[in-house]
Formats: structure tokens, sequence, C-alpha cells
């Protein structure tokens, strides 16, 4: 650990040392500030553009260009989501730098989203400000894959340890989704898709505003099937924002509904440690009851005061609410698989290789199902100070209360619980020497109804070059993530006497422009230790349960070291090329032995091409994932290579054609070692804007 700090200390010095040198960097402060301007990114290594310039960060809750801040920070646009065709969140994320997906088959299935080589529940989802991330079990569950493309207006994703602002959940980092708003005027949308597994969806939208007001009212409705017989997906998600902007007051109310539901294949697989893969087996059996349903209910109401030219003040009230619902019913005989070699034993009984092996349903008809929901209050007060004729230091101080409910009930045991945790924090962003220097720092305090206080800070620099247009940039950050209300409560696991997850990451990177934006890059190191991670240990005591072992405890502690790259570049006013890759090499340690973390590829890299006009555009895009291993951690699943196109094509004024192909050379992909995948899948959809 210590080695490390000191690594960052030198990253901080060394941008220090160049900045206070009598040359070079304090002769171009006067125009660093224009310098600052063509640095940045706004989907992973997108080539500067005038929007990018005006594009302003709101997730770091001190406003800023994108260019302007410490942070490695990705932010995907609305027009980048609808040029691309996206029908899944998931695949928008999917082409990011760090974050990889687990997904369990085809449309609307079981999805399991790593950020940074940290599984969910270690960093923090936000819609329009509001926190959805879960009390009773870690995570969003499977959000990320049910709310729908058309609806969102910006993704944000800030990697690195956010504790400073946000405060438990954020070790990787945060991704913040904001719904679509008003626009000036009368703007009317609607659309309609078909496509593979029986793909259909319809979508419209009427957005307007005027001076001091706007709004936006939006639904979608999808109906598909699945990889498998009897698999289906269904999601309505219906969304409204209004906003009120009289004088120094900006008001916004806003609201989403996503009701989901998808029946997926019963999975029955190898539990047992392997040593290679021949005595590997996994069917999926279609399942005519096997049924999940989802209510997400997000309200969120975001107040802004200018108060005079130096202080501001922001207040955000949030509700959110879930309800998952499920029932396996029995079935009886579901079908029969093969036997995938000599000697094999399913349900007691041996069968030689190629024979028929019969599959009865699990399911036992008794309903299960978990409730959340999230209460939250978020304070801010803005200071801004000008520092000479060259500088700026901006101070936020900022309260938060936050309302928590968890249960479940059902085949599973009944359980519920609730617990509030109230935060005060301070974050500072000093701007020095028009722009070109940035020094950020931020201090937080948790005070937590079951596990009392935690504090902590984050510190982060960053300097730009205008003769080289290099920026250099370095942070280091503390987090925690509290025990969820399962670590505690659970009626067969819980442990009462379970302490948070501690931990700290450290960073440094350098931002390249070349030919004044037009190619640009950007690399970041980072470490991360997380200590006291829970884990559900199998060899603790337990009478409660039926084997009498097992419990949650605080045993394993967790090393994450990464390396990004992205890059993009403008090859001519219409034609595009961008990419990024990433490394992660990420372990748990338990009684001095190292373990590879399940399901986090080493290395994994995308890189896409795109043409774009005002009447059409293409794109393609090759999508590299390495070899992961299953979640038992011992067998090795295969790499793939995914090619994917995309294109969009103005008929007439506002009337549009457009469609999508997903591993257009129909690959071989193994996402998680026995779920079956879609294989070759297309979309196409008509749209008319008015």
């Amino acid at each position: 650990m210590t080695c490390h700090i000191k690594l960052c200390a030198k990253l901080l010095l060394l941008i220090l040392v160049f900045a206070c040198a009598p040359t070079g960097v304090a002769a171009f402060a006067n125009e660093a500030k224009d310098a600052r301007e063509s640095t940045g990114t706004q989907e992973p290594g997108e080539a500067k553009t005038t929007e990018m310039d005006d594009m302003v960060v709101k997730s770091t809750k001190i406003e800023r260009k994108i260019e302007h801040i410490t942070d490695s920070v990705t932010v995907v646009t609305e027009d980048r989501i609808k040029l691309g065709g996206f029908t899944d969140t998931t695949e928008i994320l999917r082409f990011t730098p760090s974050v990889e997906f687990k997904q369990a088959g085809g449309p609307g299935q079981f999805n399991y989203p790593k950020l940074r080589g940290y599984d969910d529940g270690h960093f923090l989802v936000l819609v329009n400000g509001m926190k959805i991330n879960e009390a009773y079990g870690a995570g969003t569950g499977h959000f990320l894959g049910h709310i729908d493309p058309r609806l969102i207006g910006s993704v944000e994703i800030l990697r690195g340890p956010q504790a400073s602002l946000y405060g438990s959940d954020t070790t990787a980092g945060v991704m913040s989704y904001t719904t679509i708003s008003g626009e000036p005027g009368v703007h009317y949308n609607v659309g309609t898709e078909y496509g593979s597994l029986e793909w259909k969806k319809g979508y419209g939208s009427v957005r307007g505003g005027r001076e001091t007001w706007d709004y936006a009212v939006a639904a979608a409705y999808t109906d598909s099937g699945g990889v498998h017989d009897e698999e289906y997906y269904k999601n309505l998600s219906p969304a409204l924002k209004l906003g009120w902007h009289p004088g120094p007051f900006d008001v916004e109310l806003a609201y989403l509904y996503v009701k989901s539901e998808f029946q997926a294949a019963e999975l029955n697989e190898s539990n047992e440690f392997l040593e290679n893969r021949d005595a590997h087996y996994a069917f999926q059996t279609p399942d005519p009851n096997n049924a999940n349903e989802y209510e997400h209910h997000i309200t969120t109401l975001n107040i802004s005061h200018r108060i005079n030219d130096a202080f501001r003040q922001k207040m955000m009230l949030g509700w959110f609410e879930k309800d998952h619902y499920r029932n396996d019913k029995d079935d009886g005989l579901l079908g029969y698989e093969t036997a995938p070699f000599d000697n094999f034993t399913y349900d007691g009984v041996a069968y030689n290789k190629g024979e028929a092996v019969p599959i009865y349903d699990k399911g036992t008809g008794e309903a299960y199902g978990y409730d959340h929901k999230n209460l939250m209050t978020d304070y801010n007060l803005i200071w801004d100070m000008q520092i000479g004729n060259a500088g700026s230091n901006t101070m936020l101080y900022g309260f938060e209360y936050l309302y928590q409910e968890g249960g479940k009930w059902g085949r599973y045991g009944d359980v519920s619980a609730d617990t509030y945790n109230y935060s005060f924090y301070v974050n500072d962003q000093l701007m020095l020497l028009n722009d070109a220097m940035i020094i950020s720092a931020g201090l937080r305090r948790d005070e937590h109804e079951v596990y009392g206080s935690e504090t902590t800070g984050k510190l982060g620099s960053a300097y730009t070059f205008l003769r080289t247009g290099t920026t250099l940039f370095a942070n280091y950050g503390t987090s925690f993530r509290a025990p969820t209300f399962s670590n505690l409560y659970d009626p067969s696991y819980g442990n009462q006497n379970i302490e948070p997850e501690t931990g700290w990451t450290v960073e440094g990177g350098v931002r390249q422009e070349f030919m004044n934006g037009r190619l640009n890059a950007e690399l970041t190191y980072y470490y991360s230790e997380l200590d006291d991670v829970i884990v559900f240990d199998h060899t603790i005591v337990n009478p409660r349960r039926d084997s009498g072992y097992g419990q949650y405890a605080n045993r394993d502690s967790q090393e994450v070291s990464g390396l990004e790259f992205s890059f993009g570049a403008a090859l001519t006013d219409h034609l595009n090329l961008r990419g990024n890759y990433t490394y992660t090499g990420s372990h748990s340690k338990e009684a001095g032995e190292r373990y590879r973390t399940v399901q986090i590829a080493r290395n994994k890299g995308n890189i896409s091409l795109f043409y774009e006009t005002a009447k059409y555009n293409f794109g393609v895009t090759g999508y590299y994932c390495g070899p992961r291993l299953r979640w038992k951690g011992d067998l090795e699943m295969e790499d793939y290579f995914r090619l994917d196109v995309s294109g969009r094509y103005e008929v007439y004024e506002g009337l549009n054609l457009y469609g999508r192909i997903e591993n257009l050379l129909d690959e071989a992909i193994e996402e998680g070692l026995g779920y079956e995948q879609p294989g070759f899948y297309a979309i196409m959809g008509i749209e008319y804007s008015l």
C-alpha cells in the first residue's frame, strides 16, 4: 500500500513542479484555457467536436466541462445512442472502458455488470440524481438491462472512487443516467422496430418548451421472444420530465416507470469444482412457467437557485421503489437432454454418452420476491470565488439523508429491515493559470444507523501543456461499501457482526491531442485495494442451515490493477475512428493465497469506424473479450470477437430507416458458461420526427 501512495504523491508532485516552473508552463498560462477546451472524451476516444467543447459533466456535482475533470470519465449522449441503433442499454455500456457484462442469453435476461474488476454493488447507479442501489441486495439487480435506451438523455461514467461525493458503493465508480428532457419549440417522435427472436417495439415522445418552461413525455413498449422456446421479454416504460425556470430558479420534476417481465429456461449445470471442461455440463431446458416480474418507480425533484454571482444552491428530493416477483411452477417433465459423456450421472442415475436424460422442473410453485425502497434528500451550497485574473475556486458544501427499506418474502424465508444514513461532505475545485491547472479535493463523513461512522476523502490534480497538447492527471481516493440487509439479517445466512468493506485507489494518466483535436488519446493506470470483503464462507458453523455450515463474513481482500486506453480520430469531416482497450488484473486474497476474480476478462477492447452525414450514417464495430473464469473459479471460458454494424438513412425529411446487426459473423460467444447466446441478431426500424 505504501508504495502506491508514494506513486500517487510523485504524480501529483510532478504536476505541481511543472506548473510552478519559471519557463514553459507559466509562459503558456494566457493561452492554456484554449488548450484545455480541446481535450477530454465524450464517448471513449471520440475526436474533438464543438459539441464536446460545450459538454458539461453533472454527476461531479460541481458542474464542469468535460475537459476540466481530473477523473477518467465517459459521457454517452442521446445522439450517439440513436445513431448506434441500440436496443439494450448493456450494449451501450459494453463499448466503454472497464465495463463488462455477463449476459444470460437473449433480450431482457439476467445481466451481471462489472466495472474496473469489481462486481455489482461496488459502483453506484444514479437516475436523475437519485440513488437506486438496493439495501437488501448489492447493486441494482438487472435494471441496467431493462432501462430503455429511447428514454436516456445521457450516461456519465465516472471511473474510480467517488465516496467523497456519494458515500457507500463507489469503490469502482458511478454510473449516472439522465432521462430525456424538454427542448425549445414542439417536437414529436414515433417509431417501431422488428427483428430477430420476434423482437417488436414501439415508442414515441413529445418534447417542447419555451423560455421559462419545458417538458418531455415519452413511452416505449417491447415484446420479444428468447433464445429458447417459452422464453420471452416484455417491457413497458413511460417517462415524464417537467421543467420550470423562473428567473434565478430551475425546477425539474422527473418520473420514470419501468415494468418488465421475462421468462427464462431452467439451467442445470456442474456445481462441483472441475479440473477441465471435459467434465462440465450445462443444460438450458425450456420451462413454460419460470417468470420474473419487476416494477421500478423513480421520482425526483431537482431545485437549483442562483442566490447571487458568488453563491448558488441545489436540492434533490428522490423516491425509488422496486418490487420483484418470481414464481417457478412445477411443470413436471420439461424435456430431454443428451448425456455429454460416458458415466454421466444426473439425479443419481448414470447415463452413457448420447443417451436421453429426462429433466424435471425444480420449481415448487411457491412464489417469492424482494421489495426495495429508497428516500433521499441531497442539499448543496456552492461558492464560486475568483482568484486574480487567471484563477477560480469552487467550494461545495453538502448534506445528504438516505432512508432505505428492503426485504424478501416467500419460498426462501421472510425478512425485512430499514435503516438510515446521513452525511456531511465538502468538495473543492481550484482552477489556476487560466484553467490550465486543476486541483480537486473532497472529504465526507457518513453516519449510519447500523455500522456507525465512516470518513472518506479524495485528492486529484491535472495540468495541461499547450505546446504539446498534453494533460497529466492523478487521483487518490478512499472508499467503503456498507453491508446489505441480506448480509446482516438473512434468516439463514445473515451475520450482524459484519463490518463495512474499506478500500483505496490511486490512478494516474495522460491525455494527448494532435492536429488541433482531430486526433486524441487517453491512457490511465490505476491500482485499487479493498479490505474486509464480504463473502459467503462455506466453512463457518451455522446451525440455522440444514447443512450446518455457511454464513456471510468479512474475510477476503481484493486487489485490482488496470490499464485503460482510448483514442479517437476524425479522419475526414465525415469519417471517425475510435476505440478503447482495457487490461484488468483482479484478484482476491484468502489466507495468503491469491485467486483470480471470476467473470472478469484480463483483456477487452473495441474499435469502431463511423461515417456520418446529415442524411445517412453507417458504423462498424469490432468487440473483443478475453477468456474469463466461470462463477466457480475453476474453468476458463473461451475468448471471442464480435462484429457489429449499424446504419441510418433519412428517406424523407423527418422519416428515417435504421438497422443494427450484432454478431454479424455469427461467432460462438461464451458470456456465461452454459448460457446460449442469440448468435446473429438483427433489428430494423422506422422512425418519424417532426
